[in-house]
């Protein structure tokens, strides 16, 4: 009897815990609730620095979801490989009332392979946790173990439309090793303790409300408050480092790949044969870069001493495939094996990033490209790409502080910024429009640079559905009835037929109100953000022309056309034609936009908002032609 009540007490006591009121939404200040989907409730995250190579990481994280806008912060994704172990983790999901609903440990996450089955160990552990209503409180518990580092985590005080209550970030490092941190877009400073064997950084943070959200503003982790954290010494997979200069850790880096570069005589001699007859070396460097694009493909390796370590050349050779670093070292080999001098490139890629700061050496990097350098100027190979022009590297690497990996250690330098002639997009339609509104079109696309890489990687690759989903949702065009699509590659030309059940936007008696082309040349308009504090980013500054003729039915004449316009500014212009051919039938419409810089300053969005405004309004202008 007595072990009976003993085993009912501990239920009892139990079910009690289980069912306290833990983290209630009705305690959330309303000032968190501001410009808020999330509330960050609780952050604590120690991380205790062994030394150069070992450390310890521990986050406690509770997070009020308020509604459907903030549910990424259901999720739970955490990659390890050899050097990064998951050692334990805890998923506890609350309701409004702060009432505990279920529980998750380790051994009920997801897990699979990670860097597409080619990085020994690399995984990947998940969980999303389901929500019905909203909001929801969900706790996060982990704990990772490091076995050779070359970073530390930074401190991300926020994120996307997330406000915070308690936050906290305490790291522990040997004495001798220290560290160096770096404040951005806050004040906020650590106390320092240091009792001669250990430092201890703790950076405080309360009550701090959610930051507007400004659609197209620079990249995530330059936009919010956070504290950059670097090592001063590191070591992976055996490998030491320096980071406390670029120099330092572009030796580093370097050391990785020494023996990557290792053709065989026989791998040079077909190499020097392919260029043997051009004399000029960058277009040497061209031939090479060509070969790359049509006989190698790009895989990803990320995770580990992969996301750092190259293929050797040969391996690539043999099997055609590799990630970026990989398939820049195979670039670097040919060239040399040519005797053409080039670097390994480290550049933090993406279309809204901002350069990695040049005071502050650390580990910012996600991508390698290639730097080939000459007397007046370099030439720079984005050499995954099977579809970019040679020497043109994009929106995705322009304008960075790219690292270049020499002999003598890393050197930060400028890749070119990218210009609207760098990204061309010219259509050409000739429509044959019959007397019931139904009609066929002939379409010729010339692309080059962001929009051939586009056309070719996406509009081209899938089915004919997907194929023309990507014309109609991506490009804009008309909902075709059939579709059919010819394409040639190499210089970025698309020929498309189209028939259409009706091709007017409408028509009335016997007048049909045509648009102006088969697609609003327009870019998607801006948001409506009158208080804007951010610059707004494009994806890349372009060109883009359109040509449209229509071949009016038989007894059809105009009634009226739209005005020509035109507008410019410094950092674009606008620009149509109409024109009717009463003997030949034909109305002939002409548009151009430029895009001169991908960059739009805060001070100037509301001008360039009315810019883009103008070109989508005269899409709606019509085109009128009725029966004589």
């Amino acid at each position: 009897m007595q072990r009976y009540l003993i085993v009912l007490a501990a239920l009892v006591t139990g079910l009690s815990a289980y069912c306290q009121p833990r983290y209630p939404v009705s305690a959330i200040p309303d000032s968190l609730k501001k410009n808020a989907h999330a509330v960050i409730r609780e952050k604590e995250i120690f991380i205790n620095i062994k030394n150069a190579e070992k450390a310890h990481y521990r986050e406690h994280l509770v997070v009020t979801i308020l509604d459907e806008e903030g549910k990424d912060n259901l999720l739970f994704v955490q990659y390890t490989d050899k050097f990064m172990q998951l050692e334990s983790a805890e998923i506890m999901v609350y309701d409004a009332a702060g009432i505990q609903l279920n529980k998750y440990k380790k051994k009920d996450l997801g897990v699979d392979n990670a860097g597409e089955g080619l990085i020994e160990e690399g995984k990947v552990y998940f969980r999303k946790v389901s929500a019905t209503t909203f909001p929801i409180t969900v706790e996060f518990n982990y704990e990772l173990y490091f076995n050779g580092q070359i970073d530390y985590p930074d401190y991300a005080i926020m994120s996307v439309e997330e406000s915070v209550e308690q936050s906290s970030f305490t790291v522990q490092v040997p004495a001798e090793l220290d560290l160096r941190y770096k404040a951005q877009r806050t004040s906020i400073r650590p106390t320092v303790t240091n009792d001669g064997k250990s430092i201890t950084y703790r950076w405080q943070v309360s009550h701090e409300p959610a930051l507007r959200h400004e659609k197209g503003s620079v990249g995530q982790r330059s936009r919010y408050p956070k504290v950059l954290i670097s090592p001063n010494k590191f070591e992976l997979d055996g490998y030491p480092g320096d980071m406390s200069s670029w120099k330092n850790f572009g030796l580093w880096y370097g050391q990785l790949g020494a023996k990557a570069i290792n053709f065989n005589e026989e791998q040079k001699a077909f190499f020097r044969n392919l260029v043997k007859d051009i004399p000029d070396e960058r277009e040497k460097v061209k031939k090479i870069y060509q070969f790359l694009q049509t006989n190698c493909r790009y895989v990803s390796i990320q995770l580990g001493i992969g996301g750092f370590k190259p293929f050797e050349a040969s391996f690539v050779d043999k099997k055609k495939y590799g990630d970026c670093k990989a398939l820049s070292n195979y670039t670097q080999a040919c060239l040399d094996a040519v005797g053409i001098r080039s670097h390994q490139a480290l550049i933090n890629a993406g279309y809204t990033e901002a350069p990695v700061d040049p005071g502050f050496p650390q580990n910012s990097f996600n991508h390698v490209i290639l730097c080939v350098p000459f007397a007046k100027d370099s030439v720079w190979l984005e050499c995954t790409s099977r579809t970019n022009d040679f020497g043109v590297l994009g929106g995705f690497t322009e304008n960075r502080n790219a690292l270049l990996i020499t002999p003598d250690g890393g050197v930060l330098a400028a890749t070119p910024k990218s210009r609207s002639t760098d990204n061309i997009f010219e259509s050409s339609s000739r429509i044959l429009l019959n007397e019931d509104g139904t009609g066929t079109a002939q379409v010729t696309l010339h692309t080059k640079g962001e929009y051939k890489e586009s056309l070719f990687e996406t509009g081209l690759s899938g089915t004919r559905d997907e194929k023309k989903k990507y014309f109609v949702n991506q490009l804009g065009y008309i909902q075709p009835d059939k579709f059919d699509i010819r394409a040639a590659k190499d210089n970025g030309t698309a020929e498309i037929t189209l028939e259409f059940e009706k091709i007017p936007d409408f028509t009335a008696g016997s007048k049909m109100f045509l648009n102006p082309r088969l697609y609003n040349i327009a870019p998607a308009s801006l948001p409506d953000d009158a208080q804007r504090t951010q610059d707004y980013y494009f994806y890349f500054p372009y060109t883009e022309t359109d040509t449209t003729v229509y071949v009016l039915p038989q007894g059809y004449t105009i009634e009226s056309l739209p005005q020509a316009q035109k507008s410019s500014f410094d950092l674009g212009s606008f620009s149509t034609t109409y024109t009717y051919d009463e003997k030949n039938g034909t109305v002939t419409t002409t548009a151009r936009v430029v895009l001169n810089d991908k960059h739009i300053p805060a001070a100037r969005f509301t001008e360039t908002k009315l810019f883009i405004n103008d070109i989508i309004k005269e899409y709606t202008d019509k085109i009128v032609i009725r029966k004589k």
